[in-house]
């Protein structure tokens, strides 16, 4: 599980397709639900889905750099920190965590750098409207983590920081098709 999480598994996946590489692990990217159907349980079955595509490919795992979704309420706390955050029942705070290891996933490590975002400050402004005219660390609303300014070289960077978590997989050893063959690049969803 690479520190450069998202990022690393679609270098990996395209890098492995392109040599002929048969894969040797799933993991899944993004799930989204749209915010008018949450509450119906479909990040459990979608992650059920995903659990189920990948024992059909023969493999023991899912693993998955997730995006907790409530991290940009606190975008100055560190992962790790945010990460140990409980309930009384023991499970995360956050939800899309919760759902995962209510779901048997997990908490495997952190993704220091999950996905990275640099862009000059004209592209940073169009993305946000805000104005990023100061040297520092900005809070861009809905990021992770505080997003880096530097005017001198006019650019902008934001290191998302992901959270390892790893589900376990009975793998399905029937007799394999074209549709269930273990030839091929599986990158599968995350996200609610």
């Amino acid at each position: 599980m690479p520190d450069k999480g998202w990022d690393q598994v679609l270098v990996r996946a395209f890098r492995d397709q392109r040599h002929g590489h048969a894969p040797t692990a799933v993991s899944a990217l993004e799930i989204t639900v749209d915010t008018g159907c949450l509450g119906r349980g479909l990040s459990y079955r979608m992650l059920a889905a995903l659990r189920d595509a990948a024992g059909r490919r023969r493999h023991s795992a899912l693993l998955a750099p997730v995006r907790p979704t409530a991290k940009h309420l606190d975008p100055r706390a560190t992962m790790t920190d945010y990460v140990r955050r409980r309930e009384d029942d023991g499970f995360p705070t956050d939800p899309w965590l919760r759902v995962h290891v209510k779901a048997g996933g997990r908490i495997q490590r952190i993704a220091s750098a999950s996905m990275t975002v640099s862009g000059s400050l004209a592209q940073w402004r169009r993305w946000t409207g805000l104005p990023f005219d100061g040297d520092g660390d900005i809070d861009v609303p809905g990021a992770l983590v505080l997003v880096h300014c530097d005017t001198a070289r006019d650019q902008a960077v934001y290191v998302e920081p992901n959270v390892w978590i790893r589900h376990d997989v009975t793998p399905c050893y029937a007799p394999a098709d074209d549709e269930h063959s273990t030839s091929g690049t599986v990158v599968a969803a995350e996200d609610a």
